[in-house]
This record gives C-alpha cells, structure tokens and sequence, in this order.
C-alpha cells in the first residue's frame, strides 16, 4: 500500500511493502561476496520464483476464460497449474514467507504473525502492521524488529532457509522485495541518511541473505534506473521487482534460484475484496516483460523454469462494519481484563495481550487474573468467532465459537492425515469439519486444510499461555487501532478461503507435480535445480 512521503512513515512501510522517506543513498554498489561464483553458473538451467501476493486462481480463471491474461496461459500450457495449494498459518505475509524458505510451519521456523507477544521481553513484536506501528511501537524499534530482528534473529536457527541450503550445496540465489531473506552472504542495508542518524546512529544495517539481496531502495541488485521514488513505494512495487529481473537477465547474472516478490495486488484486495481482478491483469504485463527480456517466450523455457505462485486466500469482509469488525479489546475490558497497550512493557497491572493478525489473532494471558479458561469464556458466545484454540498439556482444545461445541486433538494416534501425520481426535469433529475418506480411511477437512497441523503449529510456535481465535468469513479482529477493511477483504485465518493458492510452473520438459502445501514448495525448489545438475553432469 503506497504511503505518504514522510520521514516518520517509512518505518511502517517497511514491511507493508510501501517504503516512504524524504530520500536517501543507493545501496553499496560493490559486487556481493557471491558474484565470482554467479559466473561460473551459466550453463545451468534457472529458477525464476515470482512470488505473487494474494494472487487467487478464481481470479486467474476467470481472465483465461476472457483471454486477457497471455503471460500465464504461455505458462500454463507449457507447464504445470494446481489451483489450491495450501498455506501457513496465520495466513499473513512474514509466517507465510518464513514456511516458504524454510519448508516448516509456524512451530518450526518460530514467526508466529506479523504481530505476536515475546514473553521474555514483555512487549508486542510488530513487523510493520499500518502506520499505528510507528507510533505505538516507536519508529527505532519497529526499525530494529523490520530490519534486523525478523531475519537474523527471531527466525529460528534450527532450520534452514533455502538460500542456506542451497548455497550449502554449491547453488547460488538471490531474494528480490522478500520480507524473508535468510542466507549465508552479508550484505548490508543502507537507509536514507536522515532517517539513520535520527533514529538508529547508523546507515548501514549488516545482514545475511543470498548472493544478490534486492530491498527496495535499502539494497539493489542492478545499477540501472529502476521505480524506487517516493510516488512508487521506494522500490516495494511489482515493477520495481520486474525491472531487477529483467536487468539481471539481460546482464547475464541471474543465480540458479531467484525469488520475486510482488506486493502490490494486496494492497487491491484488502481495499475491494476477492472479487478485483485488475491485479492480476497487471501483473500479467509484468510477466510479459519478464519474459519478452529473453527475446522469444519458447526460448526462455529453454534454459529456465519458471514458478508463478500465491501466497494465501482473500476472505470478502461484510461491507457494514458492525457486522464485519469484532471488537476484542472491547470484549476484553467489558469482561473485567486489562489489555497491554500497544507499544509499551507488559506491567503487573495489566491481564491481557491481543496480537491481531488480520482474522486470526492471538489472545495472552499475562497475570493469574485472566486464565485461559476466563479468555476464551469472555470470547465464547460471539458467533463471529470460528474457532478459538488453546494448548493443555500435549492436547489441543478447540471450541467453535457462538456454539460452545468442542474437540481436542494430540499428536501421535491412531487417525492419519492426507500428508503422514498420526493424531488423537476427541469430541465434536464437526468443530474441525473432519471427515474420515472411505478409501483412504485418512482423516482430513475439506474447510480448514491440513487444520490439525497447522493449528497445532501455531500454538507451539512460541512460549506463553494463549489463545489462537479466528473469525468467520466475512468478519475481522480489532484491537490496539489495527487496520480494518470493510467492503473489502483480508486474510489471516485457517479457513479454506485464507488458505488457498494458485501454482504454476513451465519449463523444459516434464515438471513435478505441484507441491502440495507451502510447507512443501522448499523441497520442490530444491528438487529442480539437484534435476539440472544431474542434467548437465549427464550431458558431459
């Protein structure tokens, strides 16, 4: 979403993907530590990942079928096309990403939101939600959390992102507009001089990414012109990423893996909902370039794969905000809890914490006033609430929000899942709208996909005693002045309609199959580069 050109807004931008400042330096143009290996990679066949935010295969088909969309209907009949992989969950932007590059759930690379509450430190970890962040959070630490924190420190060093492995491996990658970049070469980011000795007493902020690491304005991958002024988000635009690729391309210095990010269909839906197909046409006329940079769209097959993929779904949000906005701080105080405001250490005073992300939030308890039980009592009869969701003991308890009805679920059983997993389901299945395949006997959710799993990855994503709660379709969390959007749509929760994207893959010869969860799309990354080595190796 584009932001006003404001020295105090650019940290918000940051991570809501529409940097704004009053100018600043370009990025130190010495070549990266991994350029000297970028050239002795040319022979190989390339990945090119277009990461598309919120794009949704209704929207695709529906512009196929009009013949409007010539780029993606190029890919699709030279490739492979499924309609509804699966996501992460919470289905937001940075524990999407984080699922992305390191092949885990929320459990396993430890970025629970774009919100979250850090136990140890007592406050709201914020990575860029809307404008409220600089102000409540302070604009050095929303720097610090966006900047730094995210990549080099929140996200788990027990798992390895892909750039890590595939630089492990001898692979070279790059990350253009990424939110998650993790990789084994530093670089540093360079922000706009003003900003840096106001706030953090430095330009420079050293982190590690892949071999060539593209953040808008921060840091570029190509000396040439590219739309990165105040009127174009700093660099946080579809074109901007468009114009990386293409230069990278024409220079002859794309790695073996390069993921793209797109940003700005978003900022289109969350405004005017599902239903807005104007993205996806613009989107197409990035592609196209792309692709016209290879001179002929069959040649750039020939030595390229390329993977144009969503990230999540967009749930419609009811146009009449009564009926749309669920007031949890409301709810909160008039059950008696104090709530942590935003931006401030958790005191001895206050009971209760909200980290809203979108239709999905996480409720905390703080002191011994506000139990578990207590929370999810005071939320309970609201029937804009799907599910709400807390851990005791090994067990998961889910309560269907407005009905009271109940299940609990544990790791480890007799009833498998569609992916491998054992589970111990108990109670009302209807409350996870489980079934049972009559073939298969495998247990699985047509409304919420791969539901167990994540669900239960987000209640041992971090520590702390809370409530994972999720809204109907049509309805969303408030709390702390987060941004709403009535008429429009947002994403978020665990129901099918937040968790479904498109894939799309198109090379030389015969591709994979396509992923089928998020948690997946590491591996089939990985699958195809290790493919084009043992190509190569047995063509000498």
């Amino acid at each position: 979403m584009l932001r006003k050109t404001c020295a105090a807004l650019i940290v918000s931008a940051l991570l809501s993907l529409a940097i704004v400042s009053c100018g600043g330096p370009k990025a130190d143009e010495t070549p990266p530590s991994g350029t000297a290996r970028l050239q002795t990679t040319a022979d190989r066949p390339k990945v090119i990942v277009l990461l598309v935010d919120s794009l949704l295969s209704p929207s695709i088909d529906r512009l196929l079928a009009a013949n409007k969309l010539p780029a993606l209907r190029f890919l699709i009949e030279n490739g492979v096309y499924k309609r509804d992989v699966i996501s992460s969950f919470p289905t937001m932007s940075v524990t999407i990403d984080s699922s992305l590059l390191t092949g885990t759930y929320a459990d396993g690379h430890g970025i629970p939101g774009l919100l979250w509450y850090h136990a140890a430190e007592k406050r709201i970890v914020n990575y860029g939600d809307g404008t409220r962040a600089v102000w409540q959070n302070g604009p050095r630490q929303l720097l610090t959390d966006s900047l730094y924190n995210l990549n080099q420190q929140h996200l788990s060093k027990r798992v390895e992102t892909l750039h890590e492995a595939l630089d492990q491996a001898g692979f070279t990658s790059a990350s253009i507009n990424g939110l998650i970049y993790r990789g084994s070469v530093p670089h540093e980011l360079i922000l706009p001089a003003n900003l840096a000795s106001l706030l953090l007493k430095t330009q420079k902020v050293s982190v590690m990414g892949p071999h060539l690491l593209g953040f808008g304005t921060l840091s570029s991958v190509t000396n040439q012109p590219l739309p990165e002024g105040p009127l174009q988000s700093f660099g946080f635009n579809d074109a901007y990423t468009a114009q990386s690729l293409v230069s990278l391309a024409g220079g002859g210095r794309l790695p073996d893996v390069t993921v793209a990010y797109f940003p700005d269909m978003d900022g289109r839906l969350h405004k005017n909902g599902p239903g807005d197909t104007s993205g996806v046409e613009n989107m197409d006329r990035q592609l196209q370039i792309i692709l016209n940079a290879f001179g002929d769209w069959r040649r750039a097959l020939e030595h390229h794969v390329f993977v144009v993929m969503g990230d999540s779904g967009v749930a419609a949000t009811a146009a009449d905000r009564t009926a749309a906005v669920i007031e949890l701080d409301k709810m909160m105080a008039a059950a008696g809890y104090r709530v942590l405001p935003m931006g401030r250490q958790a005191g001895a005073d206050d009971d209760v914490a909200i980290a809203v992300n979108g239709r999905m939030c996480y409720v905390y308890a703080l002191s011994p006033r506000a139990p578990l039980s207590g929370l999810a009592g005071a939320l309970g009869n609201e029937p804009r609430i799907d599910l709400i969701a807390w851990k005791e003991g090994e067990w998961v308890q889910v309560q269907r929000g407005g009905s009271g009805s109940r299940l609990r679920f544990r790791l480890g059983g007799t009833y498998r899942d569609p992916y491998g997993r054992t589970w111990d389901v108990e109670g009302d299945w209807a409350v996870m709208g489980l079934a049972r395949d009559a073939v298969t006997g495998r247990i699985h959710s047509r409304e919420y996909p791969d539901g167990l799993t994540r669900l239960h990855g987000a209640l041992h994503s971090h520590p702390g005693d809370y409530l994972v709660v999720t809204a109907v379709p049509g309805a969303e969390f408030h709390a702390n002045g987060s941004p709403n959007h009535p008429g429009g749509g947002n994403h978020g929760g665990l129901h099918r309609v937040d968790s479904l994207f498109p894939f799309i893959a198109a090379g030389k010869g015969r591709l994979p199959a396509p992923p089928a969860r998020i948690v997946d799309v590491k591996a089939y990354l990985l699958s195809l580069v290790q493919a084009s080595r043992v190509r190569i190796g047995a063509g000498r």
